[in-house]
């Protein structure tokens, strides 16, 4: 993955933040839920805040015939927007603070670097329990790689992201869903001397997640992809 926007998996969990009284199916991304009487839409929440770490490993290619592995770790956070029950707006923030690009010719260490994204996702069907929507993202990070005997060189990612979840509410808690992701962006980096361009080998995601209500204020998410990109994450969500 050339920059981390799993963010998407961490609107998953503000869902659960709606209570089950207000809920007709809620939504696995924003606090979005079928029509609601006007009375409740003017009281329920229209901000989410989120907290979420994230791992992502991947193989990307170069130009001039370069392959490499890439792994990275970070951290991230995200401000939502509900303008309706069906749609949320993010924006986020955050850093990767550690990883790797292997290399024919060895390893290359990535310093910290910052990390920048836009999402919309919004809720577009909905059947007693069952639930789906369609995700969006668009990231940019930055960071610098490193090299014993290398000078260091910068290395710039932008990635846009298309995504649907498929998920059912049980026992007004647990919302288990299955997701799949298609994704492209460039990967700007300078290597041996030469400005090169990149982009992973796969541009898909097929995965599953889990988020866990903490009562009407809070939950917890928890996400993996085995297939396509491969990635991990876990985080903690607040409406207010």
């Amino acid at each position: 993955m050339k920059s981390p926007v799993l963010h998407l998996a961490l609107v998953c969990a503000l869902a659960l933040l709606t209570s089950p009284a207000r809920s007709c199916g809620v939504s696995a991304s924003g606090v979005a839920s079928c029509s609601l009487a006007e009375h409740i839409e003017e009281t329920r929440p229209h901000w989410a805040l989120g907290v979420s770490s994230l791992y992502t490993s991947t193989r990307l290619r170069f130009s001039g015939s370069l392959h490499g592995d890439e792994t990275r770790w970070a951290t991230l956070g995200v401000l939502a927007y509900l303008p309706t029950p069906t749609l949320v707006l993010q924006a986020g923030a955050g850093v990767a603070f550690d990883g790797s690009l292997t290399l024919p010719d060895g390893q290359y260490d990535f310093s910290a670097g910052p990390i920048g994204l836009l999402g919309l996702d919004w809720r577009v069907w909905s059947e007693g329990p069952w639930f789906g929507l369609l995700t969006s993202g668009l990231s940019v990070s930055g960071a610098r790689t490193h090299r014993t005997g290398s000078p260091s060189a910068s290395y710039a990612a932008v990635d846009l992201r298309l995504g649907g979840q498929l998920g059912v509410e049980l026992l007004d808690v647990l919302r288990p869903y299955a997701l799949a992701r298609v994704f492209g962006g460039p990967v700007f980096w300078r290597h041996a001397d030469e400005d090169v361009t990149g982009t992973d080998t796969h541009h898909f995601q097929i995965g599953a997640g889990l988020a866990v209500s903490l009562g009407r204020s809070g939950s917890i998410f928890a996400e993996g992809i085995p297939l396509g990109e491969r990635a991990a994450s876990a985080g903690v969500a607040v409406v207010f």
